[in-house]
């Protein structure tokens, strides 16, 4: 294993009284701030009859409202554009990025010089170390750029540390490949999706990712760097070591996996990290799935207080081989509330399936996952590729048969399958969109 690096080595590794203790002090300085810069901040706390001086241990943290992404996509509803929610003017900004829509109205943020400069460099830094990224490092961002956050704050962290950085936008696919290996860079960037596209498309160009300079992949956006069967068929296919990378436009980056690959870490020196039963808001104990609540504690700009994430997340706060005690996701993120489906009784999470089909050699790293509407009738199906054109059909019944089984073993359900001509399902190079939901 390669040498352990640390950004800030005594934040990292605190005991947890002392960490604690450190976050109460930079939590009660951000409630002061949203109470006096954020018209929306300052109705949630005084509806709650809580004024920030009254939060005085980690316990009090409970007391606080929570935050819905609704509210921050009402407040600009009746505040355009900007809303109410945020704690600087426009005059103050110097970057603006709103999120995907992926789950109904974008919600614009803007950042100004010291969040920009200052707060995502940290941020990103704790990142760098944890990927082992060095100032040797050639980094290659296969990204077009737009108002998607997206590797904009990735690539101008890492830039600012001393890694050369070969810009990718407005090439395609192949241009993108081409370009990595002739400008030897030994770090790509992307969704785990685009990552098993460009692997995929190399593969039909002759280039062997494998044996290129290549040797560090960072993905984010969506499940993949954290499901074990498509974390190994990344890693086999490009010869390269895959770590998680973890943030939204909304809350900041927070999450990364260090090299010794035991879970997604927190920068608990930046975020305090709670895990609530998604139904009843109670905190959960570690070791228990529940919804990620996220408080940025550095962001000056729209600093979310107690922001419900949507993502499925299990906290493990045992110290990690590489030395840091700050908590682990266990497994990184495990599914989204809003991804999550209901069907014959079972609660079905997208990546649960993922991680089946992508352990199932002779059938394509792409799929499609068709939910039924409530009463249609239908069955759920799955909808999946063969690996290759020549593949035998006995070899393709029997990966349904193994696929059937694994299924009714795992998820206890018998889906419906398709299978479709090699190649013919879409491939992604942002966010992967295979979940599908029948009106």
């Amino acid at each position: 294993m390669a040498d352990v690096i640390y950004y800030d080595q005594e934040l990292e590794c605190m005991s947890r009284p002392q960490l604690e203790a450190y976050q109460l002090g930079k939590l009660r300085h951000q409630l002061n701030h949203v109470y006096e810069r954020s018209p929306l901040y300052r109705r949630k706390l005084d509806e709650a009859q809580i004024k920030p001086d009254d939060i005085r241990t980690m316990a009090d943290i409970g007391r606080i409202p929570l935050t819905e992404k609704e509210e921050l996509q009402q407040s600009q509803i009746e505040n355009p554009p900007w809303g109410d929610f945020g704690c600087i003017q426009p005059e103050e900004a110097i970057r603006v990025f709103q999120t995907s829509g992926t789950t109904g109205v974008p919600v614009r943020i803007m950042l100004n010089r010291k969040d920009w400069f200052d707060n995502f460099y940290e941020q990103f830094m704790h990142f760098r170390c944890g990927y082992g990224l060095t100032e040797k490092d050639i980094l290659f961002v296969p990204f077009n750029y737009g108002l998607f956050i997206a590797w904009w704050g990735f690539q101008a962290a890492m830039e600012k540390a001393g890694l050369m950085i070969v810009p990718g936008g407005g090439q395609s696919t192949k241009d993108r490949l081409r370009a990595m290996v002739d400008w030897s860079a030994t770090a790509v960037c992307g969704t785990p999706s685009y990552l098993l596209f460009m692997a995929e498309t190399a593969a039909t160009m002759g280039i062997d990712l494998a044996g290129s300079s290549i040797k560090k992949l960072v993905a984010a956006g969506e499940p993949g760097a954290a499901v074990p069967a498509t974390k190994q068929a990344i890693e086999e296919l490009w010869g390269a070591e895959l770590f998680d990378d973890i943030g939204s436009t909304e809350g900041g980056n927070f999450g990364y996996e260090c090299i010794c690959h035991q879970g997604t870490h927190v920068s608990e020196g930046l975020f305090i990290a709670e895990v609530l039963d998604p139904e009843t808001l109670n905190p959960l104990p570690d070791g228990e799935t529940g919804e990620l609540v996220l408080t940025n504690l550095s962001s000056e700009s729209s600093p979310l207080i107690r922001y419900r994430m949507k993502d499925l997340v299990e906290f493990d706060r045992e110290p990690c081989e590489c030395g840091r005690t700050n908590l682990r996701l266990k497994g990184g993120v495990l599914g989204r509330t809003d991804d999550m489906f209901h069907y014959a009784g079972v609660n079905v999470y997208p990546s649960q399936i993922q991680d089946i089909l992508h352990g199932i050699s002779t059938l394509s790293l792409e799929y499609r996952i068709i939910v039924p509407r409530i009463g249609s009738g239908k069955h759920l199906k799955i909808i999946v590729e063969p690996a290759a054109t020549d593949i035998k059909s006995a070899k393709l019944e029997q990966a349904c048969e193994e696929l059937a089984e694994t299924f009714k073993t795992h998820i206890k359900l018998t889906p419906d399958l398709e299978i479709v001509d090699a190649g013919s399902l879409a491939r992604f190079e942002g966010k992967g969109k295979r979940l599908i939901r029948e009106e």
